[in-house]
């Protein structure tokens, strides 16, 4: 494949390529949030010990937001008491011990490590390189309504045989931080800090094209104020955007972007919409997304549009000496859509099929993707998927992952 930011994975690098060869023939794809969510949605043991009493109206946090799992709202990085419960106990078909309940979590120090590496074959060229070491430290003074995340993210690159920083390259070590206000009435929270943009739900696998053309991938970064909460069923979020701190000032994006949903308990179905509106000193960007799925039984439907907008600005007055060169790449304005259909059917198991649709200014394209996920063991996942590309340029491509982490 010519993109090459691989998914938001743990892996250990010898087991990722031995796997990635032996199941060539298979297919492979990401567990994405929204297929775990929905996979959940009628599934209220996966967050908290079974037969408790209805919780007062004010206390409850049922949601399909990555704010369910994550400690970030935004997904991604630490899991919280509840996503570390759903990771020990409801995940995996092996459990090794028994997950405190969330609602007795009094913790003060939360650390988290996710180390990656990735395995991939296309006509013929096989390699293996290690994609991120990523450690998070959280810390809870009170327990509860506040806490402090700092991130250190390390990321290596094709070709690398290990992970290593080169000086210069700001892109291999990333630092991401925040302060949040949270566990207020109705789960609602105020975050400061830096940390990956708000928009829409967050896939771990940024080489879909609904966030690879977005610009979302694992270097995005911003420095932002956000709110949010979860009345309940419905949750929606706000976030006010300074822009990315390492990339050039005149490249920084800066503006709103929202988000929210609603789901029902009944066949897990889910709706969410998001907005982004921002500019730099080059371009404006408007972004709308809508998104629905279903959960009929053990199978999981799921589908997503994105109509992205990018109008330059007239720089004929401006001083464009002072523009630099080696600005980011901004791709064009494009009709994004993206349709999944899978069988969770199987203790540990995800597999099914994802069709992805791009058109743009550059090119038209079609990539269907088959994919397998499995969560044999808490703490470990192994990725399988098989991609075609047709249209304006064909590919084909192999991807392996195996992911590996730990939360204490």
């Amino acid at each position: 494949m010519v993109n090459l930011d691989m998914p938001n994975f743990i892996t250990i690098r010898g087991l990722a390529g031995a796997c990635a060869l032996a199941f060539a023939l298979l297919a492979g794809a990401a567990e994405a949030t929204p297929t775990l969510a929905l996979k959940e949605a009628n599934n209220c043991q996966g967050c908290h010990n079974a037969g408790r009493a209805q919780r007062p109206f004010f206390e409850r946090r049922c949601t399909l937001d990555c704010q369910g799992c994550h400690i970030d709202p935004s997904g991604g990085g630490p899991r919280n008491a509840w996503g570390t419960y759903y990771e020990t106990m409801e995940a995996t078909p092996v459990r090794f011990f028994t997950q405190p309940d969330p609602l007795k979590d009094e913790s003060r120090f939360d650390a988290h490590y996710d180390g990656r590496i990735v395995a991939q074959a296309e006509t013929g060229d096989k390699r293996t390189f290690p994609m991120a070491n990523e450690v998070s430290l959280r810390v809870r003074p009170f327990v509860e309504y506040l806490h402090a995340t700092y991130t250190a993210l390390i990321m290596g690159r094709v070709g690398d045989e290990s992970i290593r920083v080169l000086r210069g390259d700001d892109r291999r070590f990333r630092e991401n931080y925040a302060l949040m206000l949270d566990q207020m009435p109705l789960n609602t929270y105020v975050k400061a800090g830096r940390g990956q943009p708000l928009y829409g739900l967050r896939r771990p696998n940024h080489t879909l094209w609904i966030r690879e053309r977005l610009g979302l991938d694992q270097f995005a970064t911003t420095e932002a104020i956000e709110a949010g909460g979860t009345p309940n069923v419905p949750f929606l979020r706000g976030s006010y955007m300074r822009g990315d701190p390492y990339a050039a000032a005149e490249d920084r994006q800066k503006g709103t972007t929202f988000h929210g949903g609603m789901r029902g308990v009944s066949f897990g179905w889910h709706v969410n919409a998001s907005t982004w509106d921002s500019e730099s000193a080059k371009n404006r960007l408007k972004m709308r997304a809508l998104g629905a799925g279903l959960k009929p039984w053990k199978f999981i439907l799921y589908g997503e549009r994105n109509w992205r907008t990018v109008s330059a600005k007239d720089l004929s007055a401006a001083d464009t000496s002072a523009y630099r060169s080696t600005a980011p790449k901004i791709q064009p304005s494009s009709l994004i859509s993206q349709y999944e259909a899978s069988f969770a059917g199987i203790p540990g198991v995800i597999a099914g099929a994802m069709l992805e649709e791009l058109h743009d200014a550059t090119r038209d394209g079609l990539r269907r993707s088959v994919f397998a996920d499995f969560h044999p063991l808490p703490f470990l996942q192994f990725e399988l998927w098989r991609r075609f590309e047709t249209g304006t340029r064909r590919v084909a491509d192999t991807l392996g992952i195996l992911h590996a982490y730990v939360d204490f």
